[in-house]
């Protein structure tokens, strides 16, 4: 079996500060468990301060698909949004 790979875009309740963002960043780094494998967090500029982040993960395509990848990024506090931007097989 192969994997899926997927950029997932967080997106805050509002405008945070360094310390927030880097909170949630900690948080992701936290609730991401095995098989979900986390690449790569960066923080993006969205407008008038407002700052998201986009986030790479893995996951086997055995093991449902990214729902409840998307379901813990929700649970986490200051996190409005949650959207798969992108999504392929490697």
């Amino acid at each position: 079996m192969g994997e899926v790979i997927a950029l997932i875009r967080l997106m805050p309740d509002g405008v945070l500060s360094d310390d927030e963002i880097q909170t949630i960043i900690d948080e992701v780094r936290n609730v991401i468990k095995e098989p979900v494998k986390l690449g790569k967090i960066e923080v993006k500029n969205i407008a008038f301060g407002l700052r998201g982040l986009n986030v790479t993960v893995s996951v086997p395509d055995s093991e449902g698909g990214l729902d409840p990848v998307v379901e813990v990024f929700l649970k986490i506090d200051k996190i409005e949004n949650v959207e798969v931007v992108d999504i392929g097989r490697i």
